[in-house]
């Protein structure tokens, strides 16, 4: 199997708090279950390295899992915090989210000998994720997002914040801050501080989308995971160059 020489970031909350905001899925079994057929199709895919941050205080994976990973090309790392769940439940899993993605920046092993990561919401993949990373090296890309448009007919000035491409000095600017101002009770969204951040720091392109699939924290339910037609090779994005 041919490694891919990347690293990804997989943020989890596999032990949420209760209340909140926009939470369905919250058994902490049906979490796990998801977030681990994720990641193992991350590992089957020859992902070099592949960092694991969790929320909750946990790991995802138990010992012997990871020692079964550790025989293949992937190498793992997990890190873990307990968020504050007050925040968290006043703020939203989108502000969450961002507190999570700054505590792996600051205490991950491996991302502190990388400036670049992928990084994906735990309980989704990417299928066309070696495509997806051929194109970031062959292009020399250094920060790459998309817009959210779920199946195509939603139009909201969103970004998708379950997948993207950046630099560690590109998230600690931009990305964080945008994230922090979430407050879902209050509806204001990650998604829509993230589009306002992109627009105003880098250009607007078009490149083949991500293939995401698994499952919404949010609904429960699996993502829409059909084509688009030929917005799959010419999806709306945010792009900058090294």
């Amino acid at each position: 199997m041919k490694t891919i020489p990347v690293t990804v970031l997989i943020t989890t909350a596999n032990n949420p708090p209760d209340g909140v905001p926009y939470l369905q899925m919250t058994d902490p079994i049906m979490r796990t279950i998801a977030a681990k057929a994720a990641l193992y199709f991350w590992v089957a895919q020859g992902v070099e390295q592949i960092v694991l941050a969790d929320a909750t205080g946990t790991n995802l994976l138990t010992a012997h899992e990871e020692a079964e990973i550790d025989k293949s090309e992937t190498r793992v790392e997990q890190i873990n915090y307990k968020q504050d769940s007050e925040f968290v439940i006043r703020k939203g899993k989108g502000y969450g989210e961002g507190r999570l993605i700054e505590y792996a920046i600051n205490n991950s092993e491996l991302l502190a000998r990388e400036e670049y990561f992928f990084k994906c919401t735990g309980k989704v993949y990417v299928r066309n994720f070696p495509a997806i990373a051929g194109a970031v090296k062959a292009n020399n890309i250094s920060n790459l997002f998309w817009r959210y448009m779920g199946d195509g007919s939603w139009t909201q000035p969103f970004a998708d914040c379950r997948f993207y491409y950046t630099s560690k000095s590109f998230a600690r600017n931009h990305l964080l801050p945008a994230y922090f101002e979430a407050n879902d009770s209050g509806n204001v969204y990650c998604e829509s501080r993230l589009h306002e951040a992109l627009d105003r720091n880098m250009k607007a392109g078009r490149s083949e989308r991500p293939l995401i699939a698994g499952y919404a924290g949010a609904t429960g339910e699996a993502y829409f995971d059909s084509s688009l037609g030929s917005l799959d090779y010419d999806f709306p994005c945010w792009m900058t160059k090294r």
